[in-house]
Order: structure tokens, then C-alpha cells, then sequence
């Protein structure tokens, strides 16, 4: 890849800014339809009576099938063809996976703890899958010069969308009561609807061969969205190719480490609020989203920081810097202290997942950026997975929900896994980095 000096925002056609706006959009329903049933932890556990070891073993049901479907979507995905075409992929995606969680709002399908956790599921089912193919398809509308900030601003939708469930969450329940905490279950499809409409429309041939011209003429690199062969065997072995890369593989091990660390915080964090510091439950659902405010800007720094400085060095630092601040929730015993070490902590916390599918985009095949991306979306999911029910047993073996042992233990074991996943990192190859002029 050519280094290019004249890669400035300045530069970039508004077929990218509109690509990136409804794919940031699509984004932030799929991160609110997630973080809401984290939210919801102490309201759900209290309505369905459920321990912190049963609360931590089905929040991982329902997060772990977020990872189920990730990679054969994302290779089928490819498959069929990036670029315009992979709206095709998202548009019945997204409209499914935000309908199921429109239904699941009504009492009389999901008043029993297994029809909700069904229900949730189906949910995950297709919001993990819609993941890598949204932001393949962010990547294949963009420069490759300015791959880093496209990601990092495509994923400034999640602490929105985390940021928005805790919000609606307590107004819910404020409003509301306890009783109908469902209703925040009816927010994303109303807004899905005419989004994806708009998205099968604007995403044609026309429009993306027309801004590749355009990525051309101004001396930048235009993504390939070639599909790959449809041939039998092929898709495996693309597959067997993509996990082998060394960069891909430790950084899917980092991904995994860095989600058991994100997801640890969002199911510690409310029970942490309710049963230590006894705030209310629409307190501690509003009070655990904090750190999405930080969360944005570091998801417009870090990444684009990545894009000049390297994204192995930048994530290194971005580990190091969520082991500090996740270990000083030790010191948090004030709302005041709680929220200083949450801002502190949202700076990393949202901005390393779009380094890490700038890796695997940067180091995939180019008929295999969605598989590579997928491999990354399940080990991430993997590790959401082993979050709830390791921070289960632990808050549990520490003496249940009200005791403080149990979760001082949590925010240490979380400390421990982000150390990990920057080390990874230190055994990753040195890529050649992309230096260019930010031109923001």
C-alpha cells in the first residue's frame, strides 16, 4: 500500500459521508438492542428472581449467540459481493433482528424467563451477524487511507446506542414503573424501518463504481470488493487462510481478552450501583452509562491516531491505559469517584474495536474482508460470552450480591485480561504504517 500525504477528510466524496452516516446509524440500534438487557440486569434478576450466578448464566445465553452465526455469514457475506451489494445483506438483517426485539416487548410472549431469553436470542442471533457485514461494508465505502477514522466514526454509534439504553432504560422505568421495563424493547424497529429503506435505494452499482472513480482520481486507494470465487471447498479454505494470518489470529485473541473486560464492566456495573452503592434502578441504569460519553471521543481519536501512529503501538497503549482504569473501580466507593474513573475508562473502552477490524480489514485477502471481520466479531463475542457467567461466580464465590468482595475481585480479574490482550498484541507482526496528513 502506497502512503498518501493527500488523503484529507477534504477529499472524501459524499457517497462515503452517506454510507457512513446510515451504516453509524444501523449501528447504533445494534448497540442499543444489545446493552439494553444489560441495563436492565438488577431489573431483570429482580423480576425473574434470579441469583447472580442464574443472572450471569443468562445474560451469557443470550450473548453468546451473538457469536453463532458470525462467521458463516460473513463468509456467505463475501460470498455474494461487498460493496453496494452488501446491503442486501444488511436491510433484511437489521429489519429482523430489531422486529424480534419489538415483539419481545409484549408481556404475553416474553413473560416467562425462558420465552425472553428465546426471544433475545433470536435477537443476537442476527445483530452478531449483522456486525462484520456493517462494517465491511463501512470499510468498502471508504479509502483505504482513511480506513481508521471511517471505522473509528462507524463505531462511535455504539456508546450512543450504549448511552441512549441506559437512558431510555431509566425513563422507562421512571415513567412507567418497574412492571413495564419491556417497553424499551419497541424503540429500534420504529427507527429501522425507514432507514432500510432509504439504504436499499441509495446503496447501487452506479453510485459506489462512480465514488471508486472518484477515490482514484484523487490519487487514494479504493477498497476491493471483488466476491470471492463461488467455487465448492473454496469458502473453507479462504476461511483455513484468514484465521492462519498472524495478525488476524492475535488479534482476535486480543479482541476476545478486551470483550471480557467491556462486557465484565457493563454486568458488574449496575449491580455494583444497586446492591453497594444502593442507588435506585433507574439510577444505576443511568448511572453505569457514563463512560459512553468518553467513549465517543475516543472512538474519533484512538482510531485515527491508528491510521498515522500504526494499530499495533496504538492498541499496546489503548490495553495498558483499560487495565489502569479498570483497576481503579477498586478506589470507586462515591458516585463522584465513579464517575471520574468511568470517563477515564470510556476513553479506551469503545475505541479499540474499530482498530481491531482496521487490522483484520488491513491484513485480509481482498475477496475476504468480511470473513476476516467475522473472525474478529466472534471472538469477540466468545468473550462477551465468558463475561457474565465468570463475573457471575465470582460475585457470587465473594459472598453474593451485596457483598463487596465479589466484585472488587471482578474489576481485578478484568484488569488482568486487558494486560493480556496488549501483550498479544507485542507478538504481532510490525506492519508498515500509513502515514497521512489527518487533514480534519
Amino acid at each position: 500500500m502506497n502512503n498518501n500525504k493527500k488523503a484529507s477528510l477534504g477529499q472524501i466524496h459524499r457517497y462515503s459521508w452517506v454510507s457512513l452516516l446510515v451504516c453509524w446509524l444501523i449501528w447504533i440500534l445494534n448497540a442499543y438492542d444489545r446493552e439494553i438487557v444489560l441495563r436492565l440486569g438488577p431489573t431483570i434478576s429482580k423480576h425473574f428472581d434470579l441469583s447472580a450466578d442464574q443472572w450471569g448464566t443468562t445474560a451469557t445465553v443470550v450473548m453468546l449467540a451473538l457469536a453463532v452465526l458470525d462467521i458463516p455469514g460473513s463468509v456467505w457475506s463475501d460470498r455474494y459481493g461487498g460493496g453496494w451489494k452488501r446491503a442486501r445483506f444488511q436491510v433484511p438483517l437489521v429489519l429482523g433482528y430489531t422486529f424480534i426485539s419489538f415483539v419481545s416487548g409484549f408481556k404475553f410472549l416474553s413473560g416467562h424467563l425462558a420465552s425472553f431469553i428465546a426471544l433475545r436470542v433470536g435477537v443476537n442471533l442476527g445483530a452478531g451477524w449483522g456486525e462484520p457485514v456493517g462494517v465491511s461494508n463501512t470499510a468498502e465505502w471508504w479509502p483505504v487511507e482513511r480506513r481508521g477514522f471511517a471505522l473509528g466514526a462507524h463505531h462511535t454509534g455504539y456508546p450512543i446506542g450504549a448511552l441512549l439504553s441506559g437512558l431510555v432504560a431509566s425513563f422507562v422505568i421512571t415513567t412507567f414503573g418497574e412492571d413495564n421495563w419491556r417497553y424499551v424493547f419497541f424503540f429500534a424497529f420504529v427507527v429501522a424501518l425507514p432507514l432500510m429503506i432509504f439504504w436499499s435505494r441509495y446503496s447501487t452499482a452506479e453510485r459506489i463504481t462512480a465514488l471508486y472513480v472518484d477515490i482514484a482520481a484523487k490519487g487514494m486507494t479504493a477498497p476491493d470488493s471483488t466476491p470471492s470465487p463461488n467455487i465448492k471447498g473454496q469458502a473453507w479454505k479462504m476461511f483455513k487462510a484468514t484465521i492462519s494470518d498472524r495478525n488476524i489470529a492475535l488479534t482476535a485473541g486480543n479482541t476476545m481478552l478486551t470483550q471480557v473486560v467491556y462486557m465484565g464492566v457493563n454486568i458488574v456495573l449496575p449491580a455494583y450501583l444497586y446492591n453497594i452503592l444502593h442507588l435506585s434502578l433507574a439510577e444505576s441504569a443511568a448511572m453505569s452509562v457514563v463512560f459512553a460519553l468518553t467513549g465517543i471521543l475516543g472512538q474519533l481519536i484512538w482510531p485515527s491516531l491508528s491510521d498515522i501512529i500504526g494499530r499495533r503501538i496504538t492498541l499496546i497503549i489503548c490495553g495498558l491505559w483499560m487495565a489502569a482504569s479498570v483497576g481503579a473501580f477498586y478506589f470507586a466507593n462515591t458516585t463522584t469517584i465513579i464517575v471520574v474513573v468511568q470517563l477515564l475508562f470510556g476513553l479506551v473502552a469503545n475505541a479499540v474495536w474499530p482498530i481491531y477490524y482496521a487490522v483484520a480489514s488491513d491484513a485480509a485477502q481482498p475477496s475476504a474482508t468480511s470473513t476476516a471481520n467475522g473472525i474478529i466479531t466472534t471472538a469477540m463475542f466468545i468473550g462477551g460470552g465468558v463475561a457474565p457467567v465468570l463475573m457471575g461466580m465470582l460475585i457470587s464465590a465473594g459472598g453474593g450480591w451485596t457483598s463487596l468482595g465479589g466484585y472488587t475481585v471482578c474489576f481485578f480479574v478484568m484488569a488482568g485480561c486487558a494486560v493480556g490482550g496488549a501483550v498479544l498484541q507485542m507478538f504481532s507482526h510490525r506492519p508498515q504504517a500509513l502515514v497521512v496528513q489527518p487533514g480534519l
